[in-house]
């Protein structure tokens, strides 16, 4: 008899003592970047219980006896033994959490509007951001491109001569994190900022043209007073070339005026009036993907 309530103790106070082991059951996630919040399931769990990983004390955010839940802290990035212990027992079994690097992030793209007439100065595009690292990759539309790593925070890379369109910018560590897109818009859209008289001649005198994003084949399109009764205004196109070419108009004085492309800032007209006064006239230009400029307003003869 006596016996027999020694071994019930016994199985009593083991029974008591095994009750009190916690357990980790599972984690979720296994692996993760700083600031992730992390799921332990298992138990039992208490206000008392302290998470550990490696050497450093882990504040729990949520405490359930079933559940422990904490945010990863700012760790170097690598592999970390999980334990969770409080004044009576450690955490049997303990877990082997991975902290990673934490992925890269762009906060800003300067420029992140290019025109496809900006020159070489003006292609320098810097990133600016957070968790660089050295051997960082910028990719455009997913093809790398080369650039310069001057810190964690900042990048930089010149954008080459590519058609109009919208590009997607990312930043991918060596450690295949990568940043999400940001844009970077290239801008064809032709602009006059300027038109001023040149040089005269006996019959003509020419015009320039200045602004930006003119294309070798755009078309300067002018509106002038018509001197005929009935017809308020004409219009007359000039094809863009380089080294100046024929026009076409609606008369026979325009045969002769021709446009010649000078670069994609500026478009030089050579203009046969067919008098020497002043009136008003109005230019556009019409890039050959149908983009214009505003109409501007100048007077000339």
């Amino acid at each position: 008899m006596k016996r027999t309530l020694l071994l019930l103790v016994i199985g009593l106070l083991l029974a008591s003592t095994y009750g009190l082991a916690l357990e980790i059951t599972s984690v979720a996630p296994s692996r993760a970047a700083p600031v992730t919040l992390v799921v332990l399931s298992g138990g039992p769990f208490s206000s008392q219980s302290r998470i550990f990983l490696g050497e450093q004390l882990v504040p729990a955010s949520r405490v359930e006896p079933g559940r422990l839940e904490f945010v990863v802290p700012e760790l170097p990035a690598g592999s970390y033994s999980l334990t969770v212990q409080d004044d009576a027992a450690i955490a049997m079994q303990p877990f082997l959490f991975e902290v990673l690097a934490l992925p890269p992030q762009i906060a800003s793209v300067v420029p992140d509007n290019l025109d496809t007439c900006a020159d070489v100065g003006e292609r320098l595009v810097h990133i600016e951001g957070r968790n660089f690292l050295p051997g960082a990759v910028v990719l455009l539309n997913g093809k790398s491109v080369a650039s310069r790593f001057i810190d964690s925070g900042n990048l930089e890379f010149y954008f080459s001569e590519l058609p109009a369109g919208v590009y997607g910018v990312e930043v991918r560590n060596p450690d295949g994190s990568a940043s999400l897109p940001q844009s970077l818009w290239v801008n064809s859209i032709p602009e006059i900022t300027s038109i001023e008289r040149d040089e005269e001649f006996v019959n003509h005198y020419d015009i320039i043209i200045r602004g930006k994003n003119f294309f070798y084949n755009s078309i300067l399109v002018v509106r002038e007073p018509e001197t005929l009764i009935g017809r308020p205004f004409r219009l007359l196109a000039f094809h863009a070339t380089r080294g100046g070419a024929a026009s076409s108009g609606d008369n026979l004085a325009a045969r002769f005026d021709q446009l010649e492309y000078r670069d994609c800032r500026t478009l030089v007209y050579q203009r046969y009036p067919l008098d020497m006064q002043d009136k008003g006239l109005v230019f556009q230009v019409i890039n050959p993907d149908g983009k214009k400029t505003g109409s501007y307003s100048v007077t000339l003869p």
